[in-house]
Order: structure tokens, then sequence, then C-alpha cells
């Protein structure tokens, strides 16, 4: 009988030391599931940390890019407005002289036509992040698509732009204001000297020769040639203004897209 006492006592120690050790191991297993947790979401805060100042980084980049963006805009608005004034000059002369007559004023608006502008694209980090699929980075769905949409108006309006440039300036208008605009007598109008020494010098070298200029005036008032001279002239200045608008709408909408990003960088910082 006593030994039976020994027995279920011994068993009974047992069971008890097998509960604290099975209480212990479950604790160890809760103390681990929470360090790997802890760890996980640490891990994460850092990551998710990383991710934002990425974003800061292209936020601030984007921003850089579209005040350069609107910078280039109001260069281009600026000469296609030279233009514009300078074809309208030409018009208003020639209703008023029943032709191209007493022509000393209004050769170098003419010789200005000759020149065109071109549109460039300053956002290089919006195409970086297209290009690379780092435009998920950017946490503002409606900025995000706002961006996109941004990008592909903008290249749209850069190859009208570069098409009118080739097609419809260089190929049609160009060489007739060459041929009857007097380049070697009266060279570009002082206003648009001045755009071009706004990024580097212009030098121009003028052909000294009252013969050649009476020639220039016979010349250009030939019926053809003063018949396809206004034509051009009105048809450039249907071109600049279509290319005011386009740089003005391009602006307009650089200046929105700049000022959300802003406000993004400004919830940010």
């Amino acid at each position: 009988m006593m030994k039976l006492f020994k027995s279920m006592r011994k068993n009974r120690l047992n069971l008890g030391k097998n509960t604290k050790y099975l209480k212990y191991a479950i604790g160890e297993i809760i103390l681990v599931v929470i360090g790997i947790l802890i760890a996980l979401q640490i891990n994460n805060w850092k990551e998710n940390q990383k991710l934002r100042h990425q974003e800061l980084t292209y936020l601030n980049n984007l921003k850089a890019d579209l005040e350069t963006q609107i910078n280039m805009l109001v260069v281009n608005i600026d000469y296609e407005t030279i233009i514009i004034d300078q074809s309208n000059d030409i018009i208003k002369h020639y209703e008023l002289n029943k032709g191209f007559n007493s022509m000393d004023s209004v050769f170098p608006k003419l010789n200005d036509l000759t020149t065109r502008w071109t549109f460039s694209n300053a956002n290089t980090t919006l195409l970086q992040l297209l290009n690379s699929n780092q435009i998920n980075s950017i946490q503002n769905v409606g900025l995000k698509e706002h961006l996109i949409a941004f990008n592909q108006q903008i290249d749209l309006f850069a190859k009208n732009t570069n098409i009118s440039n080739t097609n419809l300036i260089d190929n049609i208008t160009t060489g007739a204001f060459i041929s009857t605009g007097g380049i070697a007598s009266y060279g570009y109008s002082s206003r648009m000297i001045q755009k071009f020494n706004d990024f580097y010098p212009v030098k121009g070298k003028i052909v000294h020769d009252n013969e050649l200029k009476k020639t220039l005036i016979k010349t250009i008032n030939k019926p053809l040639n003063k018949l396809e001279t206004i034509n051009k002239v009105a048809y450039r200045n249907m071109l600049s203004n279509l290319q005011k608008s386009g740089n003005e709408a391009i602006k307009t909408r650089t200046e929105q897209i700049l000022k959300m990003i802003e406000n993004e960088i400004d919830l940010r910082s």
C-alpha cells in the first residue's frame, strides 16, 4: 500500500513538473513571437521611412523640374509674342502702304520670321519615374494621375511643336522670308537680337549696299513675291498664335501641378 502511495505521489510531482515546463515553453514561444512581431514592425517602420524619404526626394526634384519648365515656357511665350507683334506690324504696314514700301524699319521684322523656337521638356525626374516604374512611389493617387496625364500632354505638345517647326516653318515660310526679307542688308530687329543675347551672343554681318536695297524693294514688290510674302506672314502669325496658346496652356497646367507638389512637400516636412 505504501508503495502505491509513493507511486501516486511521484506521478503527481512529475505531472506538476511537466505542467510547469509546458507553461514555461508556451511563455517562451509567446515571447519569441512578440519579439518577431516587434522586429517586423520596426523593420516595416524603417522601410516606410526610407520610402517616404525617397518620395520626398522625388517630390523636391519634380518641383525643381517644374520650376525650370515654367521658366522655359515664359521664354517660349515671350518669343512667340515677338513673332506675333512683328507679323502684325508687317501686315499693318502693308495695308497702310498698299505694298512693301518704306521698308527700312520693317525688313528687320520680316527677317525675324526666319527664326523659330524649339520646345524642350525639362521634366527629367518625371520621365525617370515613369520609365523605371517608380511613379508608384508617389502616395497621393490624385497627384500621380495628374503627373501621368501631364507627361502625355507635354509629350504630345513637344512632338507637335517639332513637326510644326520642321514642316510648316522651316519648309514653308523660312525660305520665302530669307529670299525677300533682306537678311544681308538689315539683319534682325533689336528686339530679337536681345532675345538671342539672353542666352548667347549673336553677331551678324550687314552688307552696306544701297543698290542691293533698291533691288530688294523691286523684288519683294513683284506681284507673285508680294502675294507669297504677305500670305506667309499671315500664316506665320497664325502658327505663332497657336504656339503661344499651347505654351500658355502648358504653363497653367505646370503651375497647377507645382502647387500640388508643394502642398505634398509641406505635409511631409
